[in-house]
């Protein structure tokens, strides 16, 4: 009864965000998926030989808060072939993983990951999205011969 009541007054659910996307890390490599991506035809899975960084970023976030003006966001980050040839960057929020307890996969797939790096930016991180002498990029993995990062 008493969960009658709550869904009349809830209302119906929230739709879902169609900016949202999944991340996952499997034997098999890299997925970043979502309904925005799909409907405009990217790529959204990359095996590991494609991978050729992993890190972590604290940086100013691209649009302002409405309310507090800008602010620092914390992503963690994939680097990945581009198209058009060199590198690209996908960053997905700090929430998505947790240092530690990393997947499995992105574990035995990225030999030599420095997880101390990792924790130095999350420590950066930590300080607060106002705390933008903290900004910087920590690579805690990197494919041996790769490209450098783009600019």
């Amino acid at each position: 009864m008493w969960s009658f009541f709550k869904r009349l007054l809830a209302g119906p659910p929230a739709p879902e965000d169609p900016l949202r996307e999944t991340v996952g890390f499997d034997d098999a490599g890299f997925t970043r998926t979502g309904e925005l991506a799909r409907a405009m035809g990217l790529r959204e899975f990359w095996p590991w030989s494609e991978i050729h960084e992993f890190g972590f970023r604290y940086t100013q976030a691209l649009y302002p808060d409405p309310w507090a003006g800008d602010y620092m966001e914390s992503l963690w980050f994939v680097r990945v072939p581009s198209d058009g040839g060199g590198l690209m960057t996908m960053d997905f929020d700090a929430s998505v993983l947790d240092i530690d307890h990393l997947p499995p996969a992105l574990l035995r797939n990225l030999p030599g990951l420095d997880l101390d790096m990792l924790r130095a930016g999350l420590a950066a991180a930590a300080r607060g999205r106002r705390h933008d002498q903290a900004e910087g990029e920590w690579v805690g993995w990197r494919r041996a011969g790769s490209p450098p990062p783009p600019a």
